[in-house]
């Protein structure tokens, strides 16, 4: 299963999260969480980012471990509104 995290920041933060989502990747790492990777749109709208953290190859106790790494970075204060959090998992095609 993966996770899959988007949230909206202010593109002047736009250095800020980069920093506060290294800390949290080195965080998760910590954890023996190692499958991260963040994406953002091309283009900001209205002055705002939008932020995609994709978390793969889930490990049990992930969200416990995420939720730690998380309340030990900046991001909350950075951010603009939720976190949308949403969990997908492979389909199984047939031949």
């Amino acid at each position: 299963m993966d996770c899959y995290i988007y949230f909206k920041a202010s593109s002047s933060h736009e250095s800020a999260i980069l920093e506060q989502e290294q800390l949290l990747l080195s965080f998760m790492l910590e954890y023996g969480l190692s499958k991260h990777r963040l994406q953002k749109r091309p283009q900001a709208q209205d002055g705002m980012q939008t932020w995609m953290e994709i978390h793969r190859e889930l490990a049990p106790g992930f969200e416990q471990a995420l939720a730690r790494a998380y309340a030990q970075t900046r991001l909350a204060e950075l951010q603009s509104g939720e976190r949308h959090i949403e969990y997908f998992m492979d389909a199984k095609l047939c031949a």
